[in-house]
């Protein structure tokens, strides 16, 4: 079994065992941290680092202030980073897709000058991820007839997240997400696979993408998406 699969079972696996023990009250993106870095230490070889400053968005921000942050890193040496990890939680929060379409920019920004690989997790109760695969946002359209889920799931194991030009019916979602980098160059098009996914008892379910290193064309989303009604803060 492949790695980021491992590390998908065993978080679904912790998640039901920690239901089990009634703490499901608990379930929060900093709550997964702790078995998240034990997974990962005993997956991969290197030391593992939580809450790594973002090297990009850290030089974009301005003024005083906590710098941006990835969740995890793993180094084998010093310099650039062997894999960078973003973690969501799936909460009941209206902006749960917008934020993954920002955590896989952040990751996009450090690959590979900062990261040698990266990948984005999502994790939570079953019921509250197939309904944010069920939005409109994330789904095929209709009406295209070789359009692909937001992120790959089910049968689709890769997939290109082309933030320009954008589908008229991602278009605000992408503006909304892009407010953050407004003035910072990103991939129009950033190539994503499924790196690996788990269901636990029914109850729980883990996906794991990984960010596909390619070259490609760079934006400012203020000249596409802007004007935006606030500066870029670099979060």
């Amino acid at each position: 079994m492949h790695k980021m699969s491992k590390v998908a079972q065993g978080l679904a696996s912790w998640l039901a065992f920690e239901r089990r023990c009634g703490r499901q009250n608990l379930f929060c993106e900093s709550y997964l941290a702790h078995a998240l870095g034990q997974l990962l230490t005993h997956q991969y070889s290197g030391q593992v680092l939580p809450e790594q400053k973002h090297p990009v968005l850290s030089a974009a921000r301005n003024g005083a202030g906590r710098r941006p942050c990835y969740d995890f890193a793993v180094f084998s040496r010093e310099g650039v980073a062997d894999l960078a990890i973003e973690t969501k939680w799936a909460s009941a929060s209206p902006t749960l897709l917008r934020d993954l379409v920002r955590d896989l920019v952040r990751l996009d920004l450090l690959v590979p000058q900062h990261a040698r690989e990266a990948i984005l997790i999502l994790a939570g109760e079953r019921r509250r991820i197939n309904r944010l695969f069920a939005r409109s946002e994330f789904k095929p359209h209709a009406s295209h007839p070789h359009s692909t889920p937001l992120l790959p799931i089910e049968s689709y194991s890769r997939t290109s997240v082309r933030l320009v030009p954008a589908h008229t019916y991602r278009r605000s979602l992408y503006r909304d997400a892009l407010r953050k980098f407004a003035t910072i160059p990103i991939r129009r098009s950033i190539r994503v696979e499924r790196g690996g996914w788990y269901d636990a008892a029914k109850e729980y379910r883990v996906f794991v993408w990984r960010i596909i290193k390619y070259g490609g064309q760079t934006f400012l989303p203020e000249e596409v998406f802007g004007p935006y009604d606030e500066p870029n803060r670099g979060d």
